[in-house]
């Protein structure tokens, strides 16, 4: 049985064992009942032996009977796990337009029920795949094609002195923006490999929420955006964290907030200490949508398709998520849409002792 391939043969082939069986347990009890209660039945030995031959005619008229419509119903059965495996080479060919059709309610109908969510969900990867490579590819040549053009300008000269400097600014920019697009795609592959650990120790974190902001100064000068950090505390807050993996989580929630921030408006950070250290970036943006909230930690989600021409390919949060769970902690999220958006989450404070 364990060399057959084929279920639609397994099935049958146990349906007609247990048939055959049954009839063989059937004939040889009554043999026993008959041979031994012939006198009181008044049926002599020739009698018994055409009862014999016409029980062994019925045995084979049913047999053969059952047997067609066991093979008619395990075909019926097995259909549907055909037509799934049908299906499911034509997904492997890259058509993953393929669902089944349901017609039970059962296990199989369960099973096919699966085999569709599974479709959709490698389509909807797949075409998350379509958008990450039209993104970096986007996001890869931009900068690119601007470090080559003013690197040509400077070769052929073209350039005045007195503006080198401002392209000189413009050129790190760019390459700055290439080193985060491709430090996100490393720290995605980590993730994906198991390998992206942290190392907690105690540290600052008000004095890392300072340096973060003041590194991005320039960016909110040249968005005319006004940071706004609220500590309530007097004295700095010591939290015990992977310093090197929050300062990425600081850097990838404002630059989030900044990127969606109109120009001439402000971000507020907020650090507060309860039972853990409570941080919050607040932008007055355009916000988002509460159907789409649960989605914007996925690998290379845009909740608003226009975004697509801004900076990034919808790595950021998903890193930021990651991180957070490796701290065993969570962010929260409140948006409403056209009054902006606020990210909060906690971490754990440092003992004293620590």
């Amino acid at each position: 049985m364990n060399q057959i391939k084929s279920i639609f043969l397994k099935i049958f082939i146990t349906y007609l064992v247990i048939l055959i069986l049954s009839h063989i347990v059937l004939a040889i009890a009554s043999y026993v009942l008959f041979h031994n209660n012939l006198t009181e039945l008044h049926i002599n030995p020739e009698g018994f032996n055409q009862m014999k031959y016409l029980f062994i005619l019925a045995s084979i008229f049913s047999i053969t009977c059952t047997g067609l419509f066991t093979y008619y119903l395990t075909k019926r059965i097995t259909a549907p796990l055909r037509e799934m495996n049908q299906a499911a080479l034509r997904i492997a060919k890259g058509h993953f337009d393929q669902r089944v059709q349901i017609k039970t309610r059962d296990e199989l109908g369960e099973l096919g029920e699966t085999f569709n969510f599974m479709a959709q969900e490698l389509s909807n990867l797949e075409q998350m795949r379509k958008d990450f490579i039209a993104n970096v590819s986007h996001d890869l040549r931009s900068p690119l094609t601007s470090i080559h053009g003013y690197v040509s300008a400077f070769l052929d000269n073209t350039i005045p002195d007195d503006r080198k400097n401002d392209y000189f600014i413009i050129m790190k920019e760019q390459t700055e923006r290439l080193n985060k697009l491709v430090n996100d795609l490393l720290d995605m592959a980590q993730m994906e490999s198991g390998q992206f650990q942290i190392r907690p120790v105690t540290f600052n974190l008000s004095e890392l929420i300072r340096q973060v902001v003041a590194r991005m100064e320039p960016e909110f000068v040249n968005k005319k955006i006004n940071v706004d950090l609220l500590f309530e505390e007097a004295e700095d807050i010591n939290v015990f964290a992977d310093p090197d993996r929050i300062d990425q989580v600081m850097v990838n929630l404002i630059q989030n907030a900044l990127q969606f921030s109109p120009y001439d408006s402000s971000i507020k950070v907020l650090l507060k200490k309860e039972e853990q250290a409570v941080i919050s970036i607040r932008d007055f943006g355009p916000g988002i949508k509460q159907e789409d909230i649960q989605s914007i930690w996925d690998r290379f989600y845009k909740a608003d398709k226009s975004r697509s021409k801004k900076v990034g390919i919808g790595l950021g949060l998903s890193i930021v998520k990651h991180i957070l769970d490796l701290h065993q902690t969570d962010i929260q999220v409140e948006s409403e849409v056209g009054r902006g958006t606020t990210f909060t989450f906690k971490l754990s404070i440092a003992n004293k002792q620590t």
